[in-house]
């Protein structure tokens, strides 16, 4: 019996560790900004989180439009 492996496009692995390096971002974020005291700051990060998880394609759209990454080129 062989065994099917599940080939991704590099367009769709892209765009999942885009999505995975944003959650993770968003993830610490918050948390330093519940260590500061910054609770609504931290419930706007909380909500960005969880538009993610529920994986809706204009709501991912707008968050990755705002939010750059830091190691990544911002266009002046």
């Amino acid at each position: 019996m062989s065994k099917v492996a599940e080939v991704k496009s590099p367009d769709a692995l892209d765009s999942e560790l885009a999505t995975d390096s944003l959650k993770r971002m968003i993830y610490f974020t918050r948390r330093e900004a519940e260590k500061d005291g910054r609770t609504f700051c931290a419930y706007l990060l909380d909500l960005a989180m969880s538009a993610l998880d529920e994986d809706s394609e204009a709501i991912n759209a707008a968050l990755k439009a705002k939010l750059t990454p830091l190691g990544g080129k911002i266009a002046n």
